[in-house]
Protein backbone atom coordinates (compact mmCIF):
# COMPACT_ATOMS: atom_id res chain seq x y z
CA UNK A 1 0.00 0.00 0.00
CA UNK A 2 1.43 3.38 -1.03
CA UNK A 3 1.92 5.70 1.94
CA UNK A 4 1.86 9.39 0.94
CA UNK A 5 3.45 11.85 3.35
CA UNK A 6 1.14 14.86 3.48
CA UNK A 7 3.46 16.99 5.60
CA UNK A 8 4.88 20.23 4.21
CA UNK A 9 8.34 19.71 2.71
CA UNK A 10 9.82 22.02 5.34
CA UNK A 11 8.81 19.48 7.99
CA UNK A 12 10.25 16.43 6.23
CA UNK A 13 13.82 17.69 6.50
CA UNK A 14 16.13 15.87 8.89
CA UNK A 15 15.67 17.14 12.44
CA UNK A 16 18.80 16.77 14.56
CA UNK A 17 17.30 17.93 17.86
CA UNK A 18 17.29 15.16 20.51
CA UNK A 19 14.04 15.39 22.45
CA UNK A 20 13.74 13.48 25.73
CA UNK A 21 10.82 13.28 28.13
CA UNK A 22 11.58 12.05 31.64
CA UNK A 23 9.18 11.05 34.37
CA UNK A 24 8.63 8.65 37.25
CA UNK A 25 6.49 5.55 37.46
CA UNK A 26 3.00 6.79 38.47
CA UNK A 27 3.64 10.32 37.25
CA UNK A 28 1.59 10.49 34.03
CA UNK A 29 3.94 8.15 32.20
CA UNK A 30 1.11 6.34 30.40
CA UNK A 31 -0.45 9.66 29.41
CA UNK A 32 2.72 10.81 27.70
CA UNK A 33 3.40 7.38 26.18
CA UNK A 34 -0.10 7.01 24.72
CA UNK A 35 -0.06 10.53 23.29
CA UNK A 36 3.39 10.31 21.70
CA UNK A 37 2.93 6.76 20.44
CA UNK A 38 -0.40 7.54 18.77
CA UNK A 39 0.80 10.76 17.12
CA UNK A 40 4.27 9.65 16.04
CA UNK A 41 3.89 5.89 15.50
CA UNK A 42 0.38 4.47 15.19
CA UNK A 43 -1.15 7.33 13.19
CA UNK A 44 2.03 8.73 11.67
CA UNK A 45 2.44 9.40 7.95
CA UNK A 46 5.85 7.78 7.90
CA UNK A 47 6.38 4.05 8.37
CA UNK A 48 9.52 4.84 10.36
CA UNK A 49 9.00 4.66 14.11
CA UNK A 50 9.54 8.17 15.49
CA UNK A 51 8.92 7.67 19.21
CA UNK A 52 10.42 5.17 21.66
CA UNK A 53 9.99 4.65 25.40
CA UNK A 54 13.14 3.22 27.02
CA UNK A 55 11.88 2.68 30.61
CA UNK A 56 15.09 2.77 32.75
CA UNK A 57 17.24 0.77 30.32
CA UNK A 58 20.09 3.25 30.25
CA UNK A 59 22.48 1.49 27.87
CA UNK A 60 19.81 1.15 25.21
CA UNK A 61 18.71 4.74 25.77
CA UNK A 62 22.18 6.23 25.27
CA UNK A 63 22.82 4.07 22.21
CA UNK A 64 19.48 4.57 20.47
CA UNK A 65 18.03 7.93 21.55
CA UNK A 66 19.31 9.85 18.52
CA UNK A 67 17.45 7.50 16.18
CA UNK A 68 14.05 8.88 17.20
CA UNK A 69 12.30 12.20 16.83
CA UNK A 70 11.16 11.89 20.45
CA UNK A 71 11.92 9.43 23.24
CA UNK A 72 11.08 9.01 26.91
CA UNK A 73 12.65 7.50 30.02
CA UNK A 74 11.54 6.68 33.55
CA UNK A 75 12.90 7.01 37.06
CA UNK A 76 16.54 7.93 36.50
CA UNK A 77 18.57 11.05 35.81
CA UNK A 78 20.42 10.82 32.48
CA UNK A 79 24.03 11.91 32.16
CA UNK A 80 23.70 14.88 29.81
CA UNK A 81 27.40 14.61 28.96
CA UNK A 82 26.50 11.40 27.12
CA UNK A 83 23.93 13.13 24.93
CA UNK A 84 25.73 13.74 21.67
CA UNK A 85 24.14 16.80 20.10
CA UNK A 86 21.64 19.57 20.78
CA UNK A 87 18.86 18.41 23.10
CA UNK A 88 15.80 19.42 25.06
CA UNK A 89 14.45 17.52 28.06
CA UNK A 90 11.07 17.82 29.75
CA UNK A 91 10.64 16.47 33.27
CA UNK A 92 7.48 15.48 35.11
CA UNK A 93 7.96 15.52 38.88
CA UNK A 94 5.51 14.77 41.69
CA UNK A 95 5.58 14.94 45.47
CA UNK A 96 7.61 11.78 46.11
CA UNK A 97 5.26 10.71 48.91
CA UNK A 98 2.38 10.67 46.43
CA UNK A 99 4.53 8.53 44.15
CA UNK A 100 4.84 6.11 47.06
CA UNK A 101 1.10 6.00 47.72
CA UNK A 102 0.12 5.63 44.07
CA UNK A 103 2.77 2.97 43.46
CA UNK A 104 1.79 1.01 46.57
CA UNK A 105 -1.83 0.54 45.50
CA UNK A 106 -0.82 -0.17 41.90
CA UNK A 107 1.79 -2.76 42.85
CA UNK A 108 -0.58 -4.55 45.23
CA UNK A 109 -2.70 -5.40 42.19
CA UNK A 110 0.30 -6.91 40.39
CA UNK A 111 -0.79 -5.03 37.29
CA UNK A 112 2.57 -5.51 35.54
CA UNK A 113 4.77 -8.64 35.28
CA UNK A 114 7.64 -6.94 37.16
CA UNK A 115 5.57 -7.21 40.33
CA UNK A 116 4.26 -10.74 39.82
CA UNK A 117 7.71 -12.32 39.44
CA UNK A 118 8.65 -14.38 42.50
CA UNK A 119 11.96 -13.56 44.15
CA UNK A 120 12.93 -10.64 41.91
CA UNK A 121 16.56 -9.54 41.86
CA UNK A 122 17.98 -6.08 41.19
CA UNK A 123 19.19 -7.38 37.84
CA UNK A 124 15.63 -8.34 36.94
CA UNK A 125 14.33 -4.96 38.07
CA UNK A 126 17.10 -2.97 36.34
CA UNK A 127 14.74 -2.07 33.50
CA UNK A 128 12.54 -0.21 35.99
CA UNK A 129 15.38 0.91 38.29
CA UNK A 130 13.79 -0.89 41.24
CA UNK A 131 15.42 -1.71 44.57
CA UNK A 132 14.56 -5.07 46.14
CA UNK A 133 13.38 -4.56 49.75
CA UNK A 134 15.48 -6.47 52.28
CA UNK A 135 12.45 -8.21 53.76
CA UNK A 136 11.00 -9.52 50.49
CA UNK A 137 10.83 -13.35 50.83
CA UNK A 138 12.35 -15.23 47.86
CA UNK A 139 9.16 -17.26 47.47
CA UNK A 140 6.99 -14.15 47.04
CA UNK A 141 6.42 -11.64 44.30
CA UNK A 142 6.37 -7.98 45.31
CA UNK A 143 2.57 -7.92 44.84
CA UNK A 144 2.14 -10.98 47.08
CA UNK A 145 4.44 -9.48 49.70
CA UNK A 146 2.55 -6.17 49.81
CA UNK A 147 -0.75 -7.99 50.21
CA UNK A 148 0.59 -9.86 53.27
CA UNK A 149 1.55 -6.63 55.05
CA UNK A 150 -0.59 -4.04 56.76
CA UNK A 151 -0.84 -0.72 54.99
CA UNK A 152 1.85 1.14 56.95
CA UNK A 153 4.43 -1.60 56.50
CA UNK A 154 3.44 -1.98 52.86
CA UNK A 155 4.03 1.70 52.23
CA UNK A 156 7.44 1.45 53.89
CA UNK A 157 8.33 -1.42 51.55
CA UNK A 158 7.23 0.71 48.62
CA UNK A 159 9.64 3.40 49.81
CA UNK A 160 12.38 0.75 49.76
CA UNK A 161 11.41 -0.29 46.23
CA UNK A 162 11.62 3.38 45.18
CA UNK A 163 15.08 3.95 46.66
CA UNK A 164 16.84 4.56 43.34
CA UNK A 165 13.93 6.62 42.02
CA UNK A 166 14.08 8.88 45.05
CA UNK A 167 17.85 9.22 44.86
CA UNK A 168 17.58 10.26 41.22
CA UNK A 169 15.73 13.42 42.29
CA UNK A 170 19.09 14.63 43.62
CA UNK A 171 21.09 13.69 40.53
CA UNK A 172 19.59 16.03 37.97
CA UNK A 173 21.73 18.99 36.88
CA UNK A 174 20.37 22.49 36.42
CA UNK A 175 20.39 23.31 32.72
CA UNK A 176 18.26 25.69 30.60
CA UNK A 177 17.62 22.83 28.17
CA UNK A 178 15.80 20.91 30.94
CA UNK A 179 12.29 22.11 31.79
CA UNK A 180 10.42 20.87 34.87
CA UNK A 181 6.66 20.37 35.00
CA UNK A 182 4.98 19.56 38.31
CA UNK A 183 2.30 16.88 38.36
CA UNK A 184 0.26 19.03 40.74
CA UNK A 185 0.07 21.76 38.06
CA UNK A 186 -0.28 19.44 35.05
CA UNK A 187 -3.43 17.60 36.18
CA UNK A 188 -5.46 20.82 36.12
CA UNK A 189 -4.52 21.52 32.49
CA UNK A 190 -2.83 18.59 30.78
CA UNK A 191 -3.24 19.89 27.25
CA UNK A 192 -1.81 23.26 28.26
CA UNK A 193 1.19 21.57 29.84
CA UNK A 194 1.68 19.44 26.74
CA UNK A 195 1.61 22.58 24.60
CA UNK A 196 4.40 24.04 26.74
CA UNK A 197 6.43 20.84 26.32
CA UNK A 198 6.07 20.99 22.54
CA UNK A 199 7.17 24.62 22.57
CA UNK A 200 10.23 23.68 24.64
CA UNK A 201 10.96 20.82 22.22
CA UNK A 202 10.59 23.14 19.22
CA UNK A 203 8.07 20.75 17.66
CA UNK A 204 6.99 21.88 14.22
CA UNK A 205 3.41 22.73 13.32
CA UNK A 206 2.22 19.51 11.71
CA UNK A 207 3.46 17.24 14.49
CA UNK A 208 2.33 19.76 17.10
CA UNK A 209 -1.27 19.59 15.89
CA UNK A 210 -1.27 15.80 15.99
CA UNK A 211 0.33 15.62 19.42
CA UNK A 212 -2.12 18.14 20.89
CA UNK A 213 -5.05 16.22 19.39
CA UNK A 214 -4.00 13.05 21.19
CA UNK A 215 -2.98 14.96 24.32
CA UNK A 216 -6.62 16.05 24.57
CA UNK A 217 -7.93 12.58 23.72
CA UNK A 218 -5.90 10.89 26.47
CA UNK A 219 -6.23 13.60 29.15
CA UNK A 220 -7.39 12.34 32.56
CA UNK A 221 -10.71 14.16 32.26
CA UNK A 222 -11.52 12.03 29.22
CA UNK A 223 -10.39 8.70 30.71
CA UNK A 224 -12.38 8.36 33.91
CA UNK A 225 -12.87 4.62 33.37
CA UNK A 226 -9.20 3.91 32.75
CA UNK A 227 -8.15 0.97 34.96
CA UNK A 228 -4.59 2.35 35.03
CA UNK A 229 -5.82 5.37 37.00
CA UNK A 230 -6.80 4.89 40.66
CA UNK A 231 -6.97 8.44 42.00
CA UNK A 232 -5.13 11.32 40.30
CA UNK A 233 -5.56 13.83 43.13
CA UNK A 234 -2.46 15.43 44.67
CA UNK A 235 -1.65 15.32 48.38
CA UNK A 236 -2.86 11.76 49.03
CA UNK A 237 0.14 11.06 51.24
CA UNK A 238 -1.49 13.08 54.03
CA UNK A 239 -4.23 10.45 54.24
CA UNK A 240 -1.95 7.39 54.16
CA UNK A 241 1.34 8.44 55.80
CA UNK A 242 1.38 8.21 59.58
CA UNK A 243 3.21 11.05 61.39
CA UNK A 244 6.03 8.61 62.16
CA UNK A 245 6.32 7.58 58.51
CA UNK A 246 6.45 11.18 57.36
CA UNK A 247 9.06 12.02 59.98
CA UNK A 248 11.21 9.11 58.81
CA UNK A 249 10.74 10.10 55.17
CA UNK A 250 11.78 13.69 55.91
CA UNK A 251 14.87 12.44 57.72
CA UNK A 252 15.91 10.44 54.64
CA UNK A 253 14.60 12.58 51.81
CA UNK A 254 13.72 15.96 53.26
CA UNK A 255 16.30 17.62 51.00
CA UNK A 256 14.29 16.45 47.98
CA UNK A 257 11.13 18.07 49.32
CA UNK A 258 13.06 21.31 49.84
CA UNK A 259 14.75 21.15 46.44
CA UNK A 260 11.42 20.81 44.62
CA UNK A 261 9.44 23.06 46.95
CA UNK A 262 7.12 20.44 48.43
CA UNK A 263 5.80 21.03 51.96
CA UNK A 264 7.13 18.75 54.65
CA UNK A 265 3.88 18.71 56.59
Amino acid sequence: MLCIDARPKSEIKNDVMIRIHSSFHKCLTMYFLRTANAALNTFAFSRKKEYEHFESIQGLFYNKMSQYYLCSINSFAPDIEKINGDFRISRFVRDPRDLIVSGYFYHKKGAEPWFRFKGPTEEYWAAINGHVPVGLPPEDSFAEYLNKLDQSHGLMQEIEFRKYHLESFRQWPEDPRIKIFKYEDIISDQVGAFSEILKHFQIKKWKKKKLLFFAKKYALQNRKRDKHIRDPKAGQWRKYFTPEMNKDFIQKYGDILEQYNYPKQ
